[in-house]
C-alpha cells in the first residue's frame, strides 16, 4: 500500500510523465515495482499449436499503399484491399465466371479430294447373224490399247456411332491412242475379210455411288461392306483402213495396203453400262502415316447399249444414217477392284496411289442393224475393261 500510494504521488514519482492539456498521468513503471511472479504470455485455456497455427504475425504483411500519391478514390479501395474489375464500368461487381464447356466431338467424318488416272480400255464384240452359211460368230471386233487419261472427284460421309456410309465419285477424260481390227467369218470360221483401223481420239465419263456399312475389329484396321451403282460410258472414234488381208473384192488389193487414209472418220463406238456393285473394303495403317487402303466389288447384274455409227456406209441402200447399229445386252456380270497405298501428310490431307481395274462382260443380247432395224441377230460378247494407275490428293474432316 505505501508504494502504491508512493507511486500515485506525483510529487514524490517525477517519472510520470504529464499528458497535455490534462492532469492525469500515465506510470512509468520499473522492473523492480513489478510483482516477483512472470506474466503469464497466454491464457491457459488456449492450446499452444493452436495459438501458432492462427498467429497473425506468421501470415505476410501487405505493401502499405502509397496514400500520398494516390487519389481518394485509390486509397479508399487500397485501404479495404478492393480489386477494380476494369470490365465491369462504373462498378465493382463481376459476373461470376462459368466453367466452358468442351466441344463435342461431331459423330460424322468427312472426307473428300481428287485423283488422275491413266488407263488402257479395249471393247470385244461379236455377233452372229443366223445364216448358216457364215460363222458363229459371224462377225467380231477388237478395240485394244485405247489409252485414256481422266480426272474425278470423289468423297465419303461416315457416320461414327453407326458405322454406315455413303461414298461417290464421278469423272471423265479423253481417249488419245488405240486400234481396233474387224474380222469377218464364213462358216467353220474361215476368214475373209481382216482389217484395222486407228483408234485416234474418244472420250469416257463415269460415276459411281455406294452405301455400305463399316467396323475396326482392331486398332489400325477398318472393314467395310457395301452396295451400289456404277455408271460408264466411253465413245471412241476410229480413222482409216488397213489390210491385213489380200482381198481384192472389199478393196484390199494387197496385204498392207491403205484404201482409206487414218485422216477420214470411219467408225464411232459408244457403249454405256449401268451396273450393280456388292462389294467389301478395308484399310490397314502401317504405322501414324502409312496405310493401305482397297476395295473388290461383283457385278451381279449389268446391261449395255451400244452405239455404232458406220460412218462410210449412211446410204438409205446400206445402214442408214449413223447411229445404224445398236446392241442391247439383256444381261452382264463383272468385277471391280482397286488398291492404294496411302501416306498422311498432316492431320487432315493425304496422298496415295494405287491401281485400279474395270471389267465387265455380256453374253447376250440382240443386234439390230439400219435402216430399217427390224433384224434380230444375236450378241455373242460384249465385253469392256479398263485398267490402269490412279494418284490421289484428299482431305479429312
Amino acid at each position: 500500500m505505501t508504494a502504491a500510494a508512493h507511486a500515485a504521488d506525483p510529487d514524490a514519482n517525477p517519472q510520470w510523465p504529464s499528458i497535455e492539456g490534462s492532469d492525469a498521468q500515465w506510470p512509468n513503471l520499473r522492473p523492480e515495482d513489478l510483482p516477483s511472479s512472470r506474466p503469464n504470455p497466454r491464457p491457459a485455456f488456449i492450446d499452444a499449436h493452436q495459438v501458432r497455427a492462427n498467429d497473425v504475425a506468421a501470415k505476410p504483411k501487405a505493401p502499405e499503399p502509397n496514400l500520398a500519391k494516390a487519389s481518394t478514390r485509390q486509397r479508399a479501395d487500397e485501404a479495404v484491399n478492393v480489386t477494380i474489375n476494369p470490365e465491369v464500368t462504373g462498378s465493382t461487381a463481376q459476373w461470376p465466371k462459368l466453367a466452358e464447356e468442351a466441344p463435342r466431338p461431331s459423330p460424322f467424318a468427312f472426307e473428300a479430294g481428287a485423283r488422275y488416272w491413266y488407263s488402257s480400255g479395249s471393247f470385244r464384240f461379236a455377233f452372229s447373224n443366223g445364216n448358216p452359211a457364215f460363222g458363229t460368230p459371224t462377225s467380231a471386233l477388237d478395240w485394244k490399247n485405247m489409252d485414256g487419261h481422266s480426272g474425278e472427284a470423289f468423297a465419303r460421309l461416315d457416320h461414327k456411332p453407326s458405322g454406315l456410309f455413303v461414298k461417290g465419285m464421278a469423272g471423265g477424260g479423253g481417249i488419245t491412242a488405240g486400234y481396233f481390227d474387224d474380222k469377218d467369218f464364213f462358216s467353220g470360221q474361215r476368214i475373209f475379210s481382216d482389217t484395222r483401223r486407228e483408234v485416234q481420239n474418244g472420250n469416257l465419263s463415269f460415276a459411281m455411288v455406294d452405301i455400305g456399312w463399316a467396323y475396326s475389329p482392331a486398332a489400325g484396321v477398318k472393314l467395310g461392306v457395301f452396295a451400289g451403282y456404277h455408271y460408264w460410258n466411253e465413245k471412241a472414234t476410229a480413222y482409216g483402213l488397213y489390210c491385213k488381208q489380200y482381198q481384192p473384192a472389199l478393196g484390199c488389193p494387197s496385204i498392207g495396203a491403205v484404201p482409206v487414209g487414218y485422216d477420214v472418220a470411219v467408225l464411232i463406238y459408244e457403249p454405256t453400262w449401268h451396273a450393280v456393285r456388292l462389294g467389301v473394303e478395308g484399310r490397314f495403317a502401317i504405322d501414324q502415316r502409312w496405310s493401305v487402303s482397297g476395295e473388290i466389288a461383283v457385278i451381279p447384274y449389268a446391261v449395255v447399249q451400244n452405239k455404232d455409227s458406220h460412218l462410210l456406209r449412211q446410204d438409205s441402200s446400206d445402214l442408214g444414217p449413223a447411229q445404224n447399229v445398236i446392241t442391247d445386252s439383256r444381261y452382264a456380270y463383272g468385277i471391280e477392284t482397286e488398291v492404294f497405298v496411302n501416306y498422311a501428310v498432316t492431320r487432315n490431307i493425304e496422298i496415295g496411289a494405287g491401281f485400279r481395274y474395270w471389267g465387265l462382260f455380256s453374253r447376250d443380247g440382240n443386234v439390230h442393224a439400219g435402216p430399217a432395224f427390224t433384224n434380230n441377230d444375236a450378241l455373242d460378247n460384249f465385253d469392256q475393261q479398263r485398267f490402269g494407275v490412279l494418284a490421289h490428293v484428299k482431305g479429312k474432316f
